[in-house]
């Protein structure tokens, strides 16, 4: 009878672990976070007009302009990050060859180019960090419809996922040419709003998409909904997080010629507004804010909400400025953030001792 407690031990805790591998959700509340505070200093650039985006490859952080910018203005900008110096300018504006209209970098482990989607001209365009012209050195014409405004990453043998705006499913991937070869996860129906459809609800989850092409852990983030769905590239199983408030936003539907939206009262406070997915946690910059609070203030986001690689919740990192985008270096472990005070520019923050 000696050995009966430890089998029975061993067969309850693998039985804990087989009923938390099996669910599909988890809620979480506010109090599963230990809080830590972070101070930051920051760095600005003249050459910097109104950033829209900030990417981290290798050592050099890649910042691209909003759409409203000046013609004449280059769309992105390389910093070193290793000494805080401005490398170059790149992007010309234009619709012809090797120009770029709307960037949305696609980072890589490439140290010698770094990849851009471009909706607008409907290809991926390569940059060379190396050569000092604007132009990109190619470019790949997207032919296949399905890809339309998507947020894309990259995944195993030089594959995209993509996060449509409107789609019944919740991730697709793309081959290097952009067709269509694999559709992950359905929406599923909301007992609050029965009448919705799977379209409506892709709208209504709609916000960041980000992953670790290493790990094979990618990451979509709701901007008015308390929800991380965690997709397994490698299992292809998907993991969400709800929480801490789960009510949904006040939304109304509209329907047009150009697809659905979703429209909230601008007082409706917003959620998750970036994620960064390192070799061992999900980083999800936190906002509660609305954009009422952000034309009013310029206050967009002021905490980092840190999740291990299965969604359990770990550390909130309450900031001592506002910040729009998000990037971790875990070389130097330091985070990265757009600013969004009256001076924009690059906020860094150490990574606390807990983490590492």
């Amino acid at each position: 009878m000696r050995f009966l407690f430890p089998i029975h031990l061993f067969i309850f805790l693998f039985s804990c672990t087989s009923e938390r591998e099996n669910k599909s959700t988890m809620a979480i509340e506010i109090t599963d976070f230990e809080e830590i505070k972070l101070s930051s200093e920051k760095h600005y650039f003249d050459e910097i007009i109104n950033a829209s985006s900030l990417a981290l490859q290798g050592d050099k952080i890649l910042i691209s302009e909003y759409h409203n910018v000046p013609e004449e203005y280059p769309r992105m900008h390389i910093i070193n990050s290793s000494n805080w110096t401005y490398n170059k300018s790149k992007g010309r504006y234009g619709k012809g060859p090797l120009e770029i209209v709307d960037p949305q970098i696609i980072v890589s482990k490439d140290r010698d180019n770094f990849l851009v989607y471009d909706f607008n001209n409907r290809k991926i365009s390569t940059f060379s960090f190396h050569d000092t012209t604007l132009l990109a050195s190619s470019d790949r014409k997207i032919v296949d419809p399905k890809m339309g405004p998507v947020r894309l990453v990259l995944a195993s043998k030089g594959n995209y996922l993509g996060v449509p705006k409107e789609s019944e499913n919740k991730i697709l991937e793309f081959d290097p040419e952009g067709k269509l070869i694999g559709t992950y996860g359905e929406f599923e129906t909301l007992e609050e709003n029965p009448e919705l459809t799977k379209l409506q609800i892709s709208l209504l989850n709609g916000g960041r998409f980000h992953g670790n092409q290493q790990n094979g852990i990618y990451v979509r983030a709701s901007v008015y909904r308390d929800l991380l769905e965690i997709f397994d590239y490698r299992t292809k199983r998907f993991f969400s997080v709800i929480g801490p408030e789960s009510k949904l936003p006040e939304f109304e539907y509209h329907q047009s010629a150009f697809g659905g939206m979703m429209s909230f009262a601008l007082d409706e406070p917003t959620k998750y507004q970036a994620i960064a997915v390192s070799e061992r946690y999900i980083f999800v910059l936190y906002s509660g804010y609305s954009h009422l609070d952000y034309v009013n203030s310029g206050l967009s986001a002021k905490e980092v909400r840190i999740f291990d690689l299965k969604g359990n919740p770990k550390w909130r990192l309450t900031l001592d400025r506002s910040i729009s985008e998000l990037a971790i270096n875990e070389q130097t472990n330091e985070i990265y953030g757009l600013t969004t005070d009256e001076d924009p520019g690059i906020a860094v923050f150490q990574i606390p001792e807990e983490l590492l």
